[in-house]
């Protein structure tokens, strides 16, 4: 009695390969039986800018990290209480959830969000 290999994935595919079982009795897929699922591993539609959003619920100023130059010219023309700079990004002297509906404006959207006190939210846009 021989012992069947055992199934064998190829290159981007997912494939089940099923062997005849070796008595009647023993449940199996049939002996020709091959099934090919092609999976997309990356998302080809478009391309995406991403930033990040943080502060709390509770506080009257955010940091934004990831905007372009021209973006941070237009904040900066919006809100006359000052866009300063900081590590990686700027902040702004406004609650967080107006500054995420200023750039649903510019065309964001927030696609996730993490934290409890101080919560980051990450947007995209199509560029």
């Amino acid at each position: 009695m021989s012992e069947n290999p055992p199934p064998q994935a190829k290159e981007s595919h997912l494939n089940c390969e099923c062997h005849p079982a070796p008595s009647t009795t023993s449940v199996g897929c049939p002996p020709t039986n091959v099934v090919t699922i092609p999976v997309p591993i990356l998302q080809t539609e478009g391309n995406f800018a991403y930033i990040t959003v943080k502060g709390s619920l509770h506080d009257y100023t955010c940091t934004i990290f990831g905007l372009n130059q021209a973006e941070v010219q237009a904040l900066s023309k919006r809100f006359d209480s000052g866009v300063r700079e900081c590590v990686n990004g700027i902040m702004v002297a406004v609650p967080p959830m107006v500054m995420l509906n200023t750039l649903a404006q510019l065309s964001y959207k927030v696609v996730c969000s993490c934290g409890e006190a101080e919560i980051c939210w990450t947007m995209q846009r199509e560029v």
